[in-house]
């Protein structure tokens, strides 16, 4: 193992090692509430694997789509996008033609000859034409995306791939219609618009999706191989993670070496799968200094010199750093000292044009890189100057809390910026984290499982019954945590429940009708426990449709109930920027920041979609006609229903604590249909003129952006109801 870098403070601002510390522990506090923790990591494994388990189900167990870069790891900036690779079945690549003897479908030879290493020509080995692959279902033979080169050699073009995915990806429809393509590297990309802000955070951001195609080999590289065996003399990565990368694919993807002459029908090598289980592996520092790292390209060199340099490299380079450090240096205290070995190492990897891939050691990644000597040594001078500023540049890379400022107002001093964050700042960034870990751990994994919700609001019962059957064959859900597991599979089955519930609504047979409706309730009983309280507020829903009011009443009692004098939650969702809702003295309270109370549970949104409207009650029916799907917050909907259970004497006193929740959901995107649920209510209570500010509120926040809103139909009715009684 090397020595750790020491770091050499700026004479000017007198910081001593022991206050770099200090710093450092600051830094990593503050990324740990804000960016990136172990617990966001292992919650975004979840999730991803998650998501491309169901697409395999949904494509037929025949095609398959993996997750790759930032967003895929957890450890994605603002900026960043979405990676996808497809891979479908039938078409195999191998080094040895031994290895693709048994293998169906077509099988292509990787031939490296002329290639630069981690490259190379794809030439067809053995094919079966009966058997139909990708390319042949979506119009394109086969036969017709080979090509014979002057040697009489049948090869597989990269370039020819891209550009059928890219027409292919044109051909898509999106909420905002066709996406805009073009080709990125490997990947042909799709831009479109977040029309409800569920992945940018943004009400129409621009949201680029990289598509690319890979084809999985018969037998792990020779490279792969080679790599995994020197690992056994390495602390990092652990045998637990060693072991799952064994299990997993090694592929080519479409994109050829930009210095080759053969560029159009070369295909790279790709180790996607096995580098995302690498970042699933970094613990919370590691964590920290890689994101670090990353946003420090964007904020400081890519303005600059915006081509040379990617997040992969960045990656790379702490992958490098992480084999090369003893694992007890990896503490928060460390980070600042980490981070500069690493922009040490990066520096020297661009000094003499040489950053080796971290599994294929062999290849060059800088190869045919900063061509102009000019352009490398503006690199290495921007470099310098962020070691130099290692303190300031970190702060300006940090999300959410400006530490520059406070640096700045301490005009050096570490003590006073000491002082200036425990009394400045709400968030608890000088004392150890440690105390937040469960809130924190709980929000991720609870956001993990919500997300995987909102997609499965959509799915039609066959579908819901296939993730079922799926759910109970424990030897295809083993890489799950159990607990994310069982909400995923709770929320399926409740939302398989709610539809046979949808469905008996148009039975005219009374006593079959409620014998069914009463076994339903019971299975929606035992799948309640999605999370503390949208759970139980889908089953009150399903009892009020089916007019069993005082039911429905008891339970929403039993909600606003609590044994202790505050009960707290952790909330998950998009509806509200408090992460913390709080039941007392029969109402909900929200307030900012994590609770750090003990044996804490979740709250979700509630996600409805359009074919809801017979089960939802007044309010929401509008919502049903203007948006495929939607989500309200569980404390204004929870209050919601007290309302319609309440008698007339309770009715203004309820709607006044609906009227506190909506206000405390402000400022996110979706708080206009909170105004529309809380407008509504004053309607059927006729004060027109309170319901008309609702809607005029809601309007207002949906109006610059073009989203649609139901209180336009509301206000409608609310005039039509109003011109009625005056005539």
């Amino acid at each position: 193992m090397q020595e750790s870098f020491r770091i050499y403070p700026r004479p000017e601002l007198q910081v001593s090692d022991e206050e770099v510390k200090k710093v450092s522990e600051i830094l990593s506090n503050s990324m740990f509430l804000t960016m990136a923790s172990a617990c966001k990591t292992k919650a975004k494994k979840n999730e991803i694997l998650m998501q491309e388990f169901l697409y395999f189900l949904r494509q037929k167990q025949l095609l398959r789509r993996y997750f790759g870069g930032s967003a895929a790891e957890g450890t994605e900036l603002s900026t960043s996008d979405t990676d996808k690779m497809i891979v479908g079945p039938y078409i195999h690549v191998c080094f040895n033609p031994k290895d693709g003897e048994n293998v169906t479908g077509h099988t292509f030879l990787v031939d490296t000859r002329d290639s630069s290493q981690g490259y190379g020509k794809l030439v067809l080995l053995t094919s079966d034409s009966s058997i139909l692959t990708i390319f042949d279902k979506n119009g394109c033979p086969m036969k017709d995306m080979i090509e014979e080169n002057e040697e009489g050699e049948k090869l597989l073009p990269s370039e020819k791939v891209v550009e059928f995915w890219r027409k292919f990806l044109e051909k898509r429809q999106t909420a905002t219609g066709p996406p805009k393509t073009h080709q990125h590297g490997p990947c042909a990309t799709a831009v479109t618009k977040d029309p409800s802000g569920y992945i940018k955070k943004e009400v129409g951001g621009v949201l680029e999706q990289d598509f690319a195609h890979g084809l999985p080999f018969c037998r792990m590289p020779f490279e792969g191989e080679e790599w995994l065996r020197e690992r056994e003399n390495f602390i990092w990565p652990s045998m637990n993670t060693l072991e799952r990368i064994k299990m997993l694919d090694c592929h080519v993807v479409a994109v050829g070496d930009k210095t080759s002459q053969h560029s159009s029908i070369e295909w790279r090598i790709s180790y996607l799968l096995w580098e995302r289980e690498l970042v699933w592996s970094f613990n919370d520092v590691q964590l920290h200094c890689f994101v670090l790292l990353k946003s420090l390209l964007k904020k400081f060199i890519h303005p600059i010199v915006p081509e040379e340099l990617s997040s992969y490299h960045m990656k790379t380079v702490v992958f490098w750093e992480f084999e090369n450090t003893t694992e007890s240096f990896w503490r928060r205290e460390n980070l600042i000292t980490l981070l500069r070995n690493c922009l040490l190492r990066l520096q020297k990897s661009i000094k003499y044009l040489d950053l080796k891939h971290f599994i294929d050691r062999s290849r060059n990644l800088f190869l045919g890189r900063m061509v102009d000597p000019g352009i490398k040594d503006e690199l290495i001078e921007i470099i310098e100057d962020i070691i130099k500023n290692i303190l300031v540049k970190s702060m300006q890379c940090i999300d959410d809390i400006d530490l520059a400022t406070t640096w700045q107002n301490s005009h050096g001093n570490v003590e006073e910026f000491l002082q200036k964050c425990r009394n400045d700042h709400k968030r608890n960034i000088t004392t150890d984290v440690e105390e937040s870990r469960h809130s924190v751990e709980l929000y991720y994994n609870g956001q993990a499982s919500w997300l995987i919700n909102v997609d499965n609001v959509l799915a039609n019962p066959g579908m819901l019954n296939k993730y079922q059957k799926a759910f109970e064959d424990k030897t295809r859900t083993k890489d799950f945590d159990e607990d994310f597991l069982q909400s995923v599979a709770m929320y399926v089955n409740m939302r398989s429940a709610l539809i046979q519930v949808k469905e008996m609504l148009q039975l005219k047979n009374d006593a079959v009708t409620d014998e069914h409706f009463k076994k339903l309730v019971i299975t929606m009983n035992e799948n309640s426990d999605i999370d503390a309280i949208s759970g139980k507020l889908y089953v009150v829903t399903a009892l009020l449709v089916f007019d069993k009011r005082d039911e429905a009443s008891s339970r929403i009692k039993g909600i606003f109930s609590s044994s202790e004098s505050c009960r707290k939650y952790v909330y998950t969702g998009l509806c509200s920027t408090c992460k913390t809702i709080e039941v007392a003295r029969q109402t909900m309270v929200q307030v900012k920041g994590f609770p750090k109370t003990e044996n804490l549970l979740v709250a979700h949104d509630m996600i409805f979609a359009k074919e809801d409207i017979s089960l939802l009650p007044a309010a929401l029916k509008f919502e049903c006609l203007v948006d495929r799907a939607f989500l309200v917050h569980p404390a204004v909907y929870a209050l919601y229903l007290r309302v319609l259970c309440s008698k007339l004497d309770e009715k203004m006193k309820n709607i006044d604590h609906l009227k506190r929740a909506v206000i405390e959901c402000e400022g996110t995107n979706h708080n206009y249909r909170h105004f529309n649920i809380l407008g509504y209510c004053y309607y059927e209570v006729r004060y027109f003129d309170l319901a008309y500010e609702c809607y005029s509120a809601s309007i207002s926040q949906t109006a610059q952006d073009g989203r649609p809103n139901a209180a336009i139909l509301m206000l409608l009715t609310l005039l039509f109801t109003v011109r009625e009684n005056i005539m």
